[in-house]
């Protein structure tokens, strides 16, 4: 009759957890002297690292840690020039696009002035509410990016 020993992981699962063990397993510790042998020494093994004390530093190890880390470099955004920039910009298109297409600009001749006016103040109204909405939500992206 050939017996085929259980592996070291096998012992050690059941040494660690015996409720939730294999039938075949706990069959096997019950015939077999050789891994009953190796569940005694597994378990004087357990029983003596969890008799250990805590190891213990004399000194703070955090503090160290924290002193070698990198201190964080704070920089100032330029967030002033940068809607400087973006509103140059968009002016710059609105008037190229004003010079190229004054051509179709006879559309609008059956219009009251009243109501070009209307159009055009809503439409700058909508466009200033979403860009400033856009620039909250970086300004709040950019102080989580900064906690990190």
């Amino acid at each position: 009759m050939v017996i085929k020993h259980l592996t070291d992981d096998e012992v050690q699962r059941y040494v660690v957890d015996k409720q939730h063990c294999e039938v075949k397993i706990v069959e096997h510790i019950h015939y077999c002297e050789v891994c009953r042998t190796k569940i005694e020494v597994y378990q004087l093994l357990i029983k003596g690292i969890k008799q250990q004390p805590q190891p213990a530093f004399d000194f703070d190890l955090s503090k160290m840690v924290l002193q070698q880390l990198p201190s964080p470099k704070t920089t100032i955004a330029n967030d002033k020039a940068l809607i400087l920039i973006f509103g140059f910009m968009g002016i710059a298109f609105l008037g190229g696009a004003i010079y190229l297409f004054q051509i179709y600009f006879d559309l609008f001749e059956g219009i009251k002035t009243i109501f070009i006016y209307l159009i055009a103040i809503t439409a700058i109204t909508v466009l200033v509410y979403l860009l400033i909405d856009l620039y909250k939500k970086y300004q709040k992206e950019m102080k989580v990016l900064d906690l990190y």
